[in-house]
């Protein structure tokens, strides 16, 4: 399912900064407060995950993002919206 509209790609990049800082080294990335945040290998494309999504962040701020719910992805926008306030 396509749910481009709903996702502020320069929050999820002030997003995917805090949990590198503030998160725990795990050996899938980052996780701080439900969410995973990752690389590919040379480090142009970010990967955003939580336990139902996964948002991909490519070159030039375009993205795509995976989930089978709408609900789901609500519920990641609220967690990346906690973590960019905090």
């Amino acid at each position: 399912m396509e749910y481009e509209h709903k996702i502020d790609v320069k929050q999820a990049l002030r997003v995917f900064d805090k949990i590198t800082k503030l998160g725990e080294k795990t050996e899938d990335g980052w996780r701080y407060r439900g969410l995973t945040a990752s690389t590919d290998f040379d480090g142009y494309t970010i990967f955003l995950r939580s336990q139902k999504v996964e948002l991909t962040i490519f070159f030039h701020n375009k993205f795509s993002v995976s989930c089978r719910f709408p609900m789901d992805l609500e519920e990641f926008i609220e967690m990346m919206d906690k973590i960019d306030r905090s």
